[in-house]
């Protein structure tokens, strides 16, 4: 299946790096906006929630066989991790650090500062740490959350539609 086809075809979609092709699993979407993480401990897809803004999703895993399935079960992480509402906010974006933590690094304007009458607009980078687990309950939480506040130079709008990050 092409990438050209896909776009036209809207479903959840899998590549299989053995065979070179992509396997179509349903019409149905995941909740993420952006790309989600493998997390072996919850076994379990972790991600940005398309649906609720400001929160995190936790997919069930599909079966990697060939036959179209069910869309799978999903929740959001109790706790709202970024505050998408602020009229400064920009956007967010989130790093799998492995063994369940999270990096989220979120773009927003410094007080006084208007993204849209200002070419350079002075900028600050919330950046937080999080473990995402699941609570003897079956709700899951992001736990052990620490945040820091970087001032950044002024920024280019481009620079700061996506913040990104890598671990090694």
């Amino acid at each position: 299946m092409s990438p050209q086809h896909m776009k036209q075809d809207r479903g959840t979609f899998s590549f299989d790096t053995g065979r070179f092709a992509w396997t179509r699993h349903g019409s149905w979407l995941l909740p993420f906006h952006g790309e989600a993480y493998f997390v072996r401990e919850l076994d379990a897809w972790v991600g940005l929630c398309s649906h609720q803004k400001g929160y995190i999703a936790v997919c069930n895993v599909i079966s990697p066989d060939d036959g179209r399935c069910e869309c799978p079960t999903w929740t959001t992480v109790k706790d709202r991790v970024y505050n998408n509402r602020w009229k400064r906010y920009l956007a967010a974006s989130l790093t799998y650090m492995g063994d369940a933590e999270f990096c989220l690094l979120e773009t927003i304007t410094r007080k006084g500062y208007d993204i849209f009458t200002e070419s350079r607009t002075r900028m600050l980078l919330r950046l937080a740490t999080f473990r995402v687990e699941r609570q003897h309950s079956g709700e899951v939480r992001a736990v052990d959350m620490r945040t820091m506040l970087y001032k950044c130079p002024h920024w280019e709008m481009e620079c700061s539609r996506s913040p990104t990050a890598f671990w090694i």
